[in-house]
């Protein structure tokens, strides 16, 4: 096997870096099982745990992170497996370093996301679209369900915008370390003083501002006579908080978006409600010609 980093080839009796065994744990399953290519409706996220012997505090024998790499694909695929879906497709893991364990062991934290379903819309949204604001929502504004939310599809469109189809055989594979932006509406007001609609940036509302009807919970067309799309003006906000960060200083090793996580809150206090946007960025490539197939479980 290749330490993909460097181009340096390790033999199963050599000793690499923790930073690089994760690294070639995290970039070898992207490139050979990750298939961004097709649009999907929603996310599908799983964590597992797996653990890789050191030999010191910095340092791991290459055999070692094989078994590790062995140990990630099996929990990948039995994760995988499980999700009930006819459309599903893995996206990409996440590998991180999840702290020590006794007997000079190395807990690695792993974060799988798979698409389900196909994405209709990437972007633009027809009149007619009502989506609530909750992330476990399946139904629209008016009761009909659909199987989905506005940020499951904030999340998908997002993902497609940014990462749309690379071409005929091909896909994008993301790898190596993780940058984070994470949105708190309270920073980016737009209003003032509060009207308790289109307030923030980002999707918020608060009976102590205005009282909540029946659609104060949904992303609609032309809410209060205001011509414009909800899910439309937050979903062109969020480009807007990435496209900031893609083109800042910060980004120094040229990452792109890789994929959102959009929380919904409720506080029972004074009730509001409101989302917490997360972006990732990582690495990305293309990848062509690589036959993407999770391996069956044992």
């Amino acid at each position: 096997m290749q330490a993909w980093k460097q181009g340096v080839p390790y033999k199963s009796g050599e000793k690499i870096s923790l930073d690089s065994a994760i690294w070639y744990i995290d970039a070898t399953l992207n490139y050979y099982y990750a298939n961004s290519n097709a649009t999907s409706a929603k996310f599908h996220r799983d964590t597992v745990y797996v653990e890789m012997k050191l030999v010191n505090d910095y340092e791991a024998m290459c055999q070692q992170v094989f078994a590790s790499y062995d140990e990630s694909l099996s929990r990948l695929a039995e994760k995988y497996h499980a999700i009930s879906s006819e459309n599903k497709r893995f996206i990409m893991a996440m590998i991180n370093d999840a702290g020590s364990l006794p007997d000079n062991k190395r807990k690695l934290q792993i974060v799988t996301v798979s698409g389900i379903g196909s994405l209709q819309n990437a972007g633009d949204f027809e009149n007619d679209e009502t989506f609530r604001y909750e992330d476990y929502a399946v139904w629209d504004c008016f009761g009909n369900l659909i199987n989905t939310n506005a940020p499951n599809t904030f999340e998908a469109a997002l993902f497609q915008f940014y990462n749309p189809d690379p071409g005929s055989n091909c896909s994008w594979a993301f790898y190596g370390s993780t940058e984070t932006l994470q949105i708190n509406y309270l920073d980016h007001q737009l209003n003032n003083p509060l009207v308790n609609y289109l307030d923030y940036k980002v999707f918020a509302a608060s009976e102590a501002v205005a009282a909540f009807d029946d659609f104060t919970e949904c992303l609609e067309y032309d809410y209060n006579s205001s011509g414009i799309h909800e899910m439309q003006f937050y979903f062109d906000y969020k480009k807007a908080f990435i496209n900031e960060w893609l083109n800042s200083a910060q980004n120094t090793a040229n990452k792109r978006f890789a994929m959102a996580n959009i929380e919904s809150v409720y506080e029972n206090d004074v009730q509001t409600i409101y989302h917490i946007p997360t972006f990732y960025f990582r690495k990305r490539m293309k990848v062509c010609g690589v036959a993407i197939e999770i391996p069956p479980i044992d």
